[in-house]
C-alpha cells in the first residue's frame, strides 16, 4: 500500500498533460476576465450592485479588494488577471502568472459574490493546484530559455499536484450527485423541467413538448444523475475513461447550448485534460508540431512556373 501511495503521487511521469492544460486553462481565464471587463463599474463600481464589499464571518476568506476597495482597484486587478492569463498561455515566468491568477480570481469572487457561481470557484481552486505544480516545465518559454535544445521534450516531474485536480474533479461530480439526491427536483424526476424554464437563464427557449414534459425531464434529470456518477467512480479506471469523459462532454455542451451559465461548463471541461495520459497528450502535440512543419516546408518548395 505504500508503495501505490508513493507511485500514485510521487513517481515522476512526463509534465506533457500539464502543458496542455495549462495553456487551455490559460485560455478560459484569459476569457474569464475579457468578459468581466464590460461590467466592471456595475459589479465594482460606487454605484453599482454591490458598492461596498461584503463583511465575512468565516476566518480566513480574504479578498486584496478589500483593504483597497475601488474601482480602479477591480480595474487594474483584471488587467493584471489578463496579463497573467497570457503568459500562463505562453508559459512565461509560470509559477508567479498561476499565483497571480489565483489571487486575482480569488479576490474578484469574493469581492462580488453574487455575480458568480460554482464554475468560478472551480476555476480559482484549479488555479491554486497549477501555483503548485511545475506547469513551465514543458512547452513554455520558460522551458525554451533554459533548455532550447530540448524544447520539445517532456521532463518527468512528481504529478501529485496534477493527482490533486484529478481528485477534486471527481469530487466535483460526486458531490454534485451527493447534493441532488437530498433535493426533491431531482428525486422526482421535475429537476431539467424547472431548468429549462427559467428565462433569466435560457440561451434558447426549449419547446413546451420537452421543458414541460414529465417523461423527458425524468429521463434527462435521471440520466443526469448517472452520468455525473458514472464519471466521478469510473474516471479512474483507464479502461472507462475515454466513454466517461465523453458522456461527460456531451453533458456540459447540453447544457451550455441551452442555458447561460457562464464559464461552468468551460471550467469542467478543462478540468478534463487532467485525465489525459502524458503518452497522449505527447503525442497530440507532437503531431500538430509535426503537420505545421509539414505544411510550412510544402509552402517553401518553389513550383514550376
Amino acid at each position: 500500500m505504500t508503495r501505490a501511495w508513493n507511485r500514485f503521487w510521487f513517481a515522476p511521469e512526463p509534465t506533457s498533460t500539464l502543458a496542455l492544460f495549462r495553456i487551455a486553462f490559460g485560455v478560459v481565464v484569459l476569457g474569464w476576465a475579457l468578459s468581466l471587463m464590460p461590467d466592471l463599474a456595475a459589479f465594482y463600481g460606487s454605484s453599482g450592485i454591490e458598492p461596498v464589499a461584503p463583511a465575512y464571518d468565516v476566518p480566513g476568506i480574504w479578498t486584496i479588494l478589500a483593504p483597497l476597495d475601488s474601482y480602479a482597484a477591480a480595474v487594474a486587478l483584471t488587467v493584471a488577471l489578463a496579463a497573467a492569463a497570457l503568459c500562463l498561455i505562453a508559459g512565461y515566468r509560470t509559477r508567479l502568472a498561476s499565483l497571480i491568477v489565483f489571487v486575482g480570481l480569488i479576490s474578484l469572487e469574493r469581492r462580488s459574490p453574487g455575480v458568480f457561481n460554482s464554475g468560478d470557484g472551480l476555476l480559482r481552486i484549479l488555479a491554486l493546484f497549477l501555483a503548485l505544480a511545475p506547469a513551465g516545465a514543458s512547452l513554455s518559454v520558460d522551458r525554451w530559455r533554459t533548455a532550447r535544445d530540448r524544447f520539445w521534450e517532456f521532463p518527468a516531474r512528481a504529478p501529485w499536484a496534477l493527482r490533486l485536480m484529478q481528485v477534486q474533479l471527481s469530487v466535483v461530480y460526486l458531490g454534485s450527485v451527493w447534493e441532488k439526491l437530498h433535493g426533491a427536483p431531482w428525486t422526482d424526476g421535475t429537476a431539467v423541467s424547472y431548468a429549462m424554464q427559467l428565462q433569466d437563464f435560457q440561451r434558447f427557449a426549449a419547446p413546451d413538448l420537452i421543458s414541460h414534459s414529465m417523461l423527458v425531464s425524468s429521463v434527462m434529470s435521471y440520466w443526469t444523475l448517472a452520468v455525473e456518477l458514472m464519471i466521478g467512480i469510473l474516471v479512474w479506471n483507464r479502461k472507462a475513461r475515454p466513454v466517461v469523459l465523453a458522456l461527460g462532454i456531451g453533458l456540459h455542451l447540453g447544457i451550455d447550448m441551452t442555458l447561460r451559465i457562464g464559464f461552468f461548463s468551460a471550467a469542467i471541461l478543462t478540468a478534463y485534460i487532467v485525465f489525459v495520459s502524458p503518452a497522449a497528450a505527447a503525442g497530440a502535440v507532437l503531431a500538430v508540431r509535426d503537420r505545421v512543419r509539414a505544411l510550412t516546408a510544402a509552402r517553401r518548395v518553389p513550383h514550376p512556373a
